[in-house]
């Protein structure tokens, strides 16, 4: 197991935040005021966010996000550390897999890899396949004109019923106009071939943090994440729900700096 990197002040650490499905880099706006104070801090857009609108029907895979983003985090010459929020949770598993050497960290929220559940217990292949069903009732609606009612059925999932009527219709808009995105995303997601015990070869720290109140599948990856990673610790924060990075940043990112007090100075080469 290796050792933890020692808290020195040679040089400032490089954070990467990965956004989720509907979100854009601006979900991590607030948390810029968190620890840790003075960190370089990059929030890219993962693909089809800030260009055109993602043409209907357009596949993405995670490989395809994760070479998008593989020169941003080979540009940080002491490696950086990795923030990800279910979808971006699941970009930065894919980053780590493959260039290890360039990933101090993995800090995830609800990293969304359902497809990892697919040849573990039979109950998870139930939690799996229910999942894929929600996906497909959201790619019918996307595909038949109706992003409107797919946006509300997705936001709804995630964040409880109720959810969507409560945003405000800039942001309802923003949210439907990235449906044919969200759409390829799930695609992405339940066609991932890689296997549970791929992940035991990340050798590098991992803390996973979780709702209290968040949808089965993206519990139960938690669940099977823990249980699988060699080096990793496991938070769950009371009360909130997938949408916790956003619906209260102060507090996730609090218990985060909590438990990594040497991510809130800089790091030795």
């Amino acid at each position: 197991m290796p050792c933890l990197p020692m808290p020195l002040s040679s040089v400032t650490p490089v954070l990467i935040a990965l956004h989720s499905s509907g979100a854009g880099g601006r979900q991590w706006d607030a948390w810029r005021r968190q620890p840790p104070h003075g960190a370089t801090w990059h929030t890219p857009d993962l693909l089809g966010y800030a260009a055109e609108p993602w043409p209907l029907g357009a596949p993405i895979s995670l490989q395809a996000e994760a070479d998008a983003l593989a020169p941003l985090l080979r540009s940080a010459p002491h490696g950086a550390h990795l923030v990800g929020h279910s979808y971006g949770g699941a970009v930065a598993l894919e980053l780590a897999l493959r260039w290890p050497q360039h990933v101090r960290s993995l800090t995830l929220y609800e990293p969304m890899r359902p497809a990892l559940l697919r040849g573990a217990r039979p109950d998870d292949r139930l939690v799996f396949d229910a999942f894929v069903a929600f996906g497909r009732e959201i790619g019918v609606a996307v595909l038949r004109g109706r992003s409107r009612d797919a946006a509300q059925h997705f936001v709804d999932y995630w964040a409880g019923a109720g959810a969507w009527a409560a945003l405000p219709a800039p942001r309802q808009d923003a949210i439907v106009l990235r449906m044919p995105k969200v759409n390829a995303e799930f695609g992405a997601l339940c066609n991932d071939a890689v296997p549970l015990h791929a992940l035991r070869r990340l050798d590098v720290p991992v803390s996973l943090l979780c709702g209290t109140r968040s949808p089965a599948p993206a519990l139960r990856v938690i669940e099977r994440l823990h249980q699988t990673l060699p080096w990793v610790t496991l938070e769950r924060l009371s009360g909130l729900g997938h949408l916790g990075p956003i619906e209260a940043p102060a507090r996730v990112a609090a218990s985060i700096s909590l438990r990594r007090p040497w991510l809130a100075q800089p790091l030795a080469a």
